[in-house]
């Protein structure tokens, strides 16, 4: 996998986001824009993804939304995600600003939380030309869309003049996985949960840590289902038959799925929540080849 990569950093909501590019040989050559998860950082397995992705020619940024990792912001570990689907927008700025990056298509990629975010950044930011969504956090029930549009066009208001520097609603601590960091209650209470994080969120350099704060703002409340039936571009879903995470139900991304008018492509893996993101593993490779395979076939 490549390792040709340049540090980066730009600017969000006034706080500075790090991250890496890899650059493409060729300028046209496509933009693929990846963060992580819920409380993740990029040295979290998608440094790895990318570094696949780069391999195979294509113009690469990988980067830690604001509050985590190597990117600055407050709180720290704090959780916002309509930060971080505007931190999304503002790395395809500053990718697209740099030199020998010329290209008119730009793809979001995702997982767990992240799967989620890049449908709303599909949505609201025109430039974007493809999604892909690894083991997507489309919610733990399916919420019909409003017939006349109306939640879609609340979203995609706030999403362009929505005030991020207003004080939230409320933030919550919380745990990541059963760990002995603090008494706050446990997100992801099972065995990959724990895995993972002992094994990648503990690891050297990672910089992640287990106690995270939910931020929430006084905004209309993101939704999939409302985003997934207004997307327009291609877009992939590989989804674990086994997700443990009630928020990443396979029915409900279906259900996502097919209300998507536009190329699409599923893919059902096994192996649970987190077992595509340990590195050295088959369903690794499994899911990079994917990736690969729909980004010369549809972007």
């Amino acid at each position: 996998m490549s390792s040709n990569h340049q540090e980066i950093e730009f600017q969000s909501e006034g706080a500075t986001l790090r991250g890496r590019i890899y650059k493409a040989s060729s300028p046209q050559s496509p933009l693929v824009v990846l963060a992580h998860g819920f409380s993740a950082t990029a040295h979290m397995s998608v440094n790895a993804y990318a570094a696949g992705i780069a391999e195979a020619g294509y113009h690469v940024v990988a980067y830690d939304h604001r509050n985590f990792g190597a990117s600055d912001g407050e709180p720290r570990y704090g959780f916002d995600q309509w930060t971080q689907v505007r931190g999304y927008s503002h790395a395809i700025t500053h990718a697209l600003g740099l030199d020998g990056v010329e290209t008119a298509k730009v793809v979001v990629w995702g997982e767990s939380m992240g799967g989620a975010n890049v449908q709303y950044v599909a949505a609201f930011d025109s430039r974007v030309t493809g999604v892909i969504a690894h083991t997507p956090g489309c919610g733990e029930n399916y919420v019909k869309p409003a017939a006349d549009l109306s939640d879609f066009e609340a979203l995609k208001a706030y999403s362009a003049n929505g005030d991020l520097t207003e004080d939230p609603a409320a933030e919550i601590p919380v745990r990541f996985a059963d760990l002995p960091t603090s008494e706050a209650p446990v997100m992801l209470n099972f065995e990959g949960a724990l895995e993972y994080a002992k094994s990648y969120g503990q690891r050297s350099g990672s910089q992640w840590s287990n106690d995270v704060t939910i931020v929430v703002r006084k905004a209309p409340e993101l939704s999939v289902p409302v985003v997934a039936a207004q997307l327009t571009v291609p877009t992939l879903y590989i989804v674990a038959s086994d997700d443990e995470v009630a928020g990443a139900s396979p029915a409900v991304a279906r259900e996502c799925f097919e209300t998507i008018a536009a190329p699409k492509v599923w893919e059902d893996i096994d192996g649970g929540h987190f077992g595509l993101l340990h590195e050295d593993s088959a369903l690794f490779q499994q899911t990079l080849d994917i990736d690969l395979r729909f980004l010369a076939d549809h972007c």
